[in-house]
């Protein structure tokens, strides 16, 4: 949103109102004239604000997350410049024990040795830029909202518009590093999309097991095949909330009164678990609503993380304020940008503790006309997204 265009614009269609009602005056008995005079402030968020991420809530508070933070925090981050000029990271190592040396024939065994394996990945800088000419900044440090002004949770009355503005650039900052952390990929590039190691990176590792979802219960045993060995760390399940909402319904109780081997659900509240390990709904996780399939990520929270510099709303150390100047009388033969910056990136020490179950059917109930009108949110590439029919 251009918040001085929308001051102007505002401002013009207040002064249109104000002459059609000089021109169209009410006579209400002896008490006076009435005219009328628009207010934008009569207003509503055409949605809600989707700015909740759950699975990059969750990811951030894993033990590795927490583990690289520290180090990163403590400056002794495992960090190298490649020949590419490439900033990457040795994540931490995996140690084990090699096979013991055959010692058949002899009388004694040898000790075990010991192992590593590890691996590295990119680090990559995210930033966004706002940028305005000096007449504009000299303007919109000074006007503030009215009350008949377009007033919401954006542009609140008695702030300037620099005050909204600054306040729209951190929060489209936020939407875009989280959208990324779950979404992104070395070699993305879209509309709110850049190069990014984000969990989809993780997910998309050839090491990590995919599971066909076309009978989702059969699905889940297959996985529980795989606690039998593996065991069972700090697991949850992500997908999207139609994901979810199918996959409820496919847990009910049988002939004998009881669940699915494996499952609980809340009579209450409907919250199904498998395992005892839960479920998050996140909107980024793929779903296809024409082909009527999603997807459910396995994650482990001790074999996956992410590291972000600073906060989502960078500190002051990742903010720059830029001065360029030009020959545009107009503009004031200048111009100032501000920068936001952020780095980091999603990880895995063990692929083997994560599954991808694929194909996921998805109730006939969410299909067709039913879900008419609703794209903008069922992948919301914006903040508040408009309803497009």
């Amino acid at each position: 949103m251009n918040f001085a265009n929308e001051l102007i614009r505002s401002a013009e269609e207040n002064a249109i109102e104000s002459t059609l009602a000089a021109e169209n005056l009410m006579t209400n008995s002896n008490i006076g004239s009435l005219g009328r005079n628009v207010d934008l402030s009569d207003n509503e968020l055409a949605n809600q604000l989707q700015m909740d991420f759950p699975l990059v809530d969750w990811l951030m508070n894993t033990t590795p997350s927490a583990n690289m933070r520290g180090k990163y925090d403590a400056g002794n981050l495992p960090m190298y410049k490649d020949d590419d000029n490439t900033w990457k990271i040795r994540l931490p190592f995996t140690v084990g024990t090699l096979p013991p040396e055959d010692t058949s024939g002899e009388c004694c065994w040898t000790p075990m040795e010991l192992a590593k394996c590890g691996k590295e990945t990119s680090l990559h800088l995210l930033c966004l830029k706002d940028c305005e000419t000096m007449l504009d900044n000299f303007i919109l440090k000074k006007q503030r909202f009215q009350a008949n002004d377009l007033i919401n949770y954006f542009m609140r009355k008695g702030e300037t518009i620099k005050q909204a503005r600054v306040r729209m650039a951190e929060m489209s900052f936020v939407w875009f590093q989280k959208h990324n952390i779950v979404l992104g990929t070395p070699d993305t590039g879209t509309a709110t999309l850049k190069p990014f190691n984000g969990l989809l990176s993780v997910i998309e590792d050839p090491a990590v097991i995919k599971v066909a979802g076309t009978t989702p219960l059969a699905a889940f045993d297959s996985l529980a095949c795989r606690y039998a060995t593996l065991g069972e760390d700090d697991i949850v399940y992500a997908c999207h909330p139609l994901t979810y909402y199918s996959l409820q319904r496919e847990i009910v109780k049988g002939k004998n009164g009881e669940y699915p081997e494996g499952w609980t659900k809340n009579e209450s509240t409907g919250e199904i678990k498998f395992h005892n390990h839960g479920f998050i709904k996140d909107k980024d996780i793929p779903v296809d609503e024409d082909a009527g399939v999603g997807e459910i990520w396995q994650l482990d929270g001790t074999a996956v993380g992410c590291m972000m510099f600073t906060s989502f709303i960078p500190s002051e150390e990742f903010r720059r304020h830029t001065f360029s100047t030009n020959n545009n009388q107009v503009e004031g033969c200048a111009a100032e940008c501000d920068y936001y910056y952020n780095a980091g990136l999603v990880f895995c020490t063990n692929p083997n503790k994560l599954a991808v179950i694929t194909d996921v059917p998805l109730s006939t109930n969410c299909s067709g006309i039913t879900m008419l009108g609703t794209d903008s949110l069922m992948h919301p590439d914006t903040i508040v997204p408009i309803d497009r029919a």
